[in-house]
């Protein structure tokens, strides 16, 4: 991606629906003003669209709707701008990629981008159902250098976060599923799937993958995932601008991972998980391994592992497993 395409895209998005001169955007990319047609010709070959007038300059008229790395870069916030963006149509899994990336010395934070994944990972080793139907894939790779003991809310944490960022853009409400899920109205909006790897006694790189619906209307979903899972244009009838919303969404992330490692996100998420539980109250049923425990889910600890009270009182904490809500009638066990 070329900087310069980053910078005049910012400035005539900054300048909205105002004229910016040749002569302004040439001195700002450092390049002569005849230079500036063949720039503005590129542009207009990745889907944007400009105005140009004599004496008054260039005006942005349109911009692409699907992906792209350059508008995604030139929406990023300052605290965000240290991210590299990059966007792929389709790829194997974009976890895939940012592991490659890190591992040939990319310079972390960075975020992968794709609009499908033939290999999409989940949890567990499973595949994640990843066509490209408006549905976006992406993975946040950081190198932290923390403690383990450092990690244990991060996932949680950035779910969190995930669902601020959607909350204040939409005007929905969507929450965390523990461990990993964001849920709208009970049904699944967004998985997220966290990976770490070690040097010595600390984490050197961390990958943090979300999976998001976004424009998708699930009539191509397989037939077990339309009753549980949800989009965000179906959740708000309206058709989301993922350029702008993944510039969000990476603002908020570069926001969350600082305090993450400051140290400040623990009594912030302590503070704010009760809004964004979608289990707080609820009788469940968690599946580790063989084992089944039913209870009531009573919040997270300091170290995100799920609370549930059994009936007999007594309190049992889960690190992880697999929880449903249980039906009505439902024997406890």
């Amino acid at each position: 991606m070329d900087d310069k395409d980053v910078q005049i895209i910012r400035e005539l998005l900054l300048a909205e629906d105002e004229y910016v001169s040749g002569s302004q955007l040439a001195e700002l990319i450092g390049v002569s003003r005849v230079s500036i047609w063949s720039y503005m010709e590129k542009l207009k070959a990745q889907g944007f669209d400009f105005e140009a007038v004599r004496s008054k300059g260039y005006r942005m008229t349109g911009r692409p709707s699907i992906l792209n790395q350059t508008l995604i870069q030139a929406q990023l916030t300052r605290k965000a701008s240290a991210f590299t963006v990059f966007v792929h149509d389709e790829i194997d899994s974009t976890n895939s990629e940012a592991e490659r990336l890190l591992a040939h010395g990319q310079e972390a934070p960075f975020v992968v981008i794709a609009r499908k994944q033939t290999l999409g990972r989940g949890r567990l080793g499973r595949v994640w159902h990843s066509p490209s139907n408006g549905n976006v894939y992406s993975s946040f790779a950081f190198r932290p250098f923390v403690s383990p003991s450092h990690m244990s809310l991060f996932t949680l944490w950035m779910g969190l976060n995930l669902c601020e960022c959607i909350n204040s853009l939409y005007r929905i409400k969507c929450g965390v599923k523990w461990p990993n899920d964001i849920h709208i109205d009970g049904r699944k909006v967004a998985g997220i799937l966290t990976e770490a790897r070690m040097e010595a006694d600390q984490v050197r790189d961390v990958i943090l993958g979300i999976g998001l619906n976004a424009n998708s209307d699930g009539s191509d979903w397989p037939e077990e995932l339309k009753n549980v899972a949800i989009s965000l244009s179906q959740a708000t009838g309206e058709t989301m601008d993922v350029n702008r919303l993944f510039a969000a969404i990476t603002g908020r992330i570069a926001i969350a991972y600082q305090q993450f490692l400051d140290g400040a996100h623990k009594a912030i998420a302590k503070e704010k998980w009760p809004q964004f539980d979608t289990l707080r109250g609820k009788t469940i049923s968690l599946m580790q391994g063989d084992n089944q425990i039913s209870g009531v889910a009573r919040g997270i600890d300091l170290t995100g592992s799920l609370i549930v009270e059994r009936d007999d009182g007594s309190r049992f904490l889960a690190r992880a497993g697999e929880v449903t809500l249980k039906k009505e009638n439902e024997p406890s066990s």
